[in-house]
């Protein structure tokens, strides 16, 4: 998998998220809620955020990806203006020394990003460091 390092671009879309996720986190709400919050930024450079919906159904969750997606597209963009995606986790207790955290996105989410646009930027840890792929290389074997 080629990746490439963050650009400043990157780094001031982490900032949105991280900010986002401070502003959602809900304490109270079963163990805390809204844990995860994503950013996406269009080819204009508009930034999205969306947070993960947590349910007590699990499959009617989401997470943030999604969200920042459709918020995107809501406000009329298109699918291949959607550039670059970046999702942080909330400082729990039991998440090492860390203040945030740059996720991976989950198997659904890869295949939310990579539907809608293979050559979206991800930031995702990669051996450790924040690294950007796309999203088409986050499904390495994917066949359709």
């Amino acid at each position: 998998m080629d990746t490439a390092p963050l650009t400043d671009a990157d780094r001031e879309l982490i900032d949105h998220a991280v900010a986002c996720n401070e502003r959602a986190f809900d304490p109270e709400f079963d163990d805390g809620a809204h844990v995860v919050a994503a950013a996406v930024r269009t080819t204009d450079g508009a930034v999205y955020e969306g947070v993960s919906l947590p349910t007590t159904i699990g499959r009617a969750s989401t997470h943030g990806e999604p969200v920042a997606v459709g918020a995107a597209i809501a406000d009329g963009h298109t699918h291949d203006e959607i550039e670059t995606c970046v999702a942080v986790s909330y400082p729990l207790p039991d998440h090492e020394k860390h203040p945030t955290r740059v996720i991976p996105p989950c198997g659904s989410c890869r295949e939310l990003l990579a539907d809608c646009n293979p050559a979206m930027r991800v930031i995702t840890p990669v051996d450790g460091e924040e690294r950007v792929v796309q999203a088409i290389d986050l499904l390495p074997t994917r066949s359709w």
